[in-house]
């Protein structure tokens, strides 16, 4: 075997590899955007549940405010969540 035939064998795998991850990104693609906006809707619900708590002035732990602004970190920046938790979220 040459240089070239052996050039030729590792370009086709190459190609080869590389329509075999674009079918597979293809086929997850739409699971993995489905599981992203579950989690976003979990994390506003979450949110949600939160600041009526605090707006009817139940007894929030430091516990459960570490968690909610950890939710919410996430909610915003891992899952560019919109601006309606924002608005309604203020101190």
């Amino acid at each position: 075997m040459n240089i070239l035939d052996l050039i030729i064998k590792i370009s086709s795998l190459i190609v080869a590899v590389g329509v075999i991850l674009t079918n597979i990104n293809k086929i997850f693609n739409p699971i993995y955007k489905k599981i992203t906006d579950l989690e976003k809707n979990q994390c506003k619900n979450f949110l949600v549940d939160f600041l009526a708590r605090v707006e009817n002035e139940e007894k929030i732990t430091e516990c459960q405010k570490n968690r909610a602004y950890e939710m919410y970190d996430h909610y915003i920046k891992d899952l560019n969540g919109n601006s309606f938790i924002k608005k309604n979220g203020k101190d």
